[in-house]
């Protein structure tokens, strides 16, 4: 960010506490971590569950913050600290939003083509496979890690480069209205949706709600604008209907690992698509497919086929690829160049990343989030993983499912037993479920372990597996299961 102190002013509104020495003065960062500041930034003091961030006002701007954003009055010695400097203090109603104001200030200055990821499942991954592909030929700023809430999206823009020429700025949610808050201050001009699951069933009921919900970033798209939607999904058509892209406009591109696109579902099936065929995994768990596209900017190329081998594991990933290629494609790279740079991409931390335990076990570590829908194909992944010794599942609950949480976690089960994984480790009171799930499909229970929290897991772990061993650790976030690959890992 690069943006004068009067324009950041005029964007959040707000009391002026203490006026800037210079309105001209260059605002060029923001954080919330008073830890994190540096001369030029502006600090927001955010009021936390545990710590409030007013009382860091003083040390923030003695650090070199130019603006602090509060919700409340600072201490007198925050004043006088800013008096000294010749920094200043804005008094708003609400910091995020004063923070998302900013945001889509500094995204109007920005020259880049903004891509707005969202979906249920897969949406950092596609996320991360755009990012590595535009970034072989273009400048390019993407969300880090899943940092994609009301403060990550923002900061997301923020913290772009002047000259950044690709914006993927990635969109959660968990109740509606969300996204289309996020998708307000990012502008974006393109907009994919991985899939539509069963996650936040808790707060939204219904998978068409939660359709809804994701279709948001869909609405937000300008006329001109590119859609990028599973033609897989089975809520693709009632997302494409209700944000009435065609008749807005808005180019649609169809994506899907089961093959090509049929006509049948409309449309926007029938023209730009890109697709998956004669998808193999190996024994490491790489997808191997043919990678087809058809228009989605191949200019004077027709319909384009390539055999292409993903870095990343599972065969869930296929369509996370097939979605990434359709937006580089529209992003004016060319065929060739998009399955180079996708061959080359590497899974996000956190996400079915391979690492190697301390007694040689191999570990996927998928601990950063789960649905049931990402939960299955990482089972189905580890069983087609090549192993000497024993493939292991530690799978622990997943939240936010609401009334499919008994079926989701039960469903965990049953894959788990049917792919003949030969031990598995449930974590946490939720995953009681899974463990009798998967008894009641035919593992045998004395390979069926169950344990309270992921201390137990790791040392259950610690004694329990070995040189050869493969060990899948995956859950929802809360569930800390981090700390367990932490924990047998060197």
């Amino acid at each position: 960010m690069e943006l004068e102190i009067g324009r950041l002013i005029e964007a959040c509104g707000g009391r002026m506490l203490v006026s800037p020495a210079d309105d001209a003065a260059i605002a060029r960062g923001l954080t919330w971590d008073s830890r994190d500041v540096e001369p030029g930034f502006v600090y927001a003091a955010i009021v936390g569950e545990r710590v409030d961030g007013h009382a860091f006002v003083e040390s923030a701007i003695r650090a070199g913050a130019v603006c602090a954003l509060c919700s409340a009055e600072p201490s007198a010695a925050a004043i006088a600290a800013a008096l000294e400097a010749g920094g200043c203090i804005v008094v708003v109603e609400d910091v995020p939003a004063a923070i998302a104001a900013i945001a889509s200030a500094w995204r109007d200055e920005l020259d880049a083509t903004v891509i707005g990821v969202t979906g249920s499942v897969g949406k950092t991954t596609t996320k991360g496979l755009v990012r590595d592909i535009l970034s072989t030929k273009y400048k390019t700023w993407a969300t880090k890690g899943n940092f994609n809430n009301e403060l990550g999206a923002p900061y997301t823009v923020i913290s772009a480069p002047a000259d950044t020429q690709m914006l993927v700025v990635e969109m959660g949610m968990d109740r509606p209205g969300q996204i289309a808050h996020l998708a307000g201050m990012a502008k974006p001009d393109m907009g994919i949706v991985s899939i539509v699951g069963t996650s936040h069933l808790e707060y939204l009921k219904t998978r068409e709600n939660i359709a809804l919900a994701k279709a948001e970033l869909l609405d937000a798209l300008p006329e001109g604008g590119r859609a990028f939607v599973n033609a897989s999904c089975d809520m693709t058509p009632l997302m494409v209907e209700h944000s009435r892209l065609t008749q807005r406009g808005v180019s649609v591109c169809a994506f899907s690992s089961a093959g090509e696109p049929e006509a049948s579902l409309g449309a926007w099936a029938a023209g730009d698509a890109v697709w998956a065929e004669d998808i193999s995994v190996d024994g490491q768990g790489h997808p191997r497919f043919t990678l087809c596209a058809r228009g989605a900017g191949l200019v004077g190329e027709g319909e384009r086929r390539a055999s292409a081998t993903l870095s990343l594991r599972g065969a869930q990933n296929v369509s996370n690829a097939c979605g990434a290629v359709g937006v580089c494609l529209a992003c004016g790279m060319t065929f060739d160049e998009v399955v180079a740079a996708l061959e080359a991409a590497q899974p996000e931390a956190g996400r079915a990343e391979l690492v190697r335990a301390k007694c040689g076990a191999v570990v996927f570590n998928d601990a950063y989030n789960a649905a049931p829908e990402s939960m299955c194909a990482a089972i189905a992944t580890l069983a087609a993983y090549e192993a000497s010794g024993r493939r292991i599942a530690v799978l622990g609950d997943m939240g936010e499912l609401g009334c499919a949480s008994a079926e989701g976690h039960a469903r965990a089960g049953r894959a788990a037993a049917s792919a003949g994984i030969d031990a598995l480790v449930c974590v946490g009171e939720l995953s009681r479920g899974t463990a009798r799930a998967a008894e009641e499909a035919g593992m045998p229970r004395e390979n069926i372990v169950r344990v309270a929290n992921a201390d137990e897991a790791l040392a259950y772990l610690t004694k329990n597996i070995a040189e050869g061993d493969a060990v899948l650790v995956k859950a929802s976030h809360y569930m800390g299961l981090d700390r367990v690959v932490e924990g047998i890992v060197e």
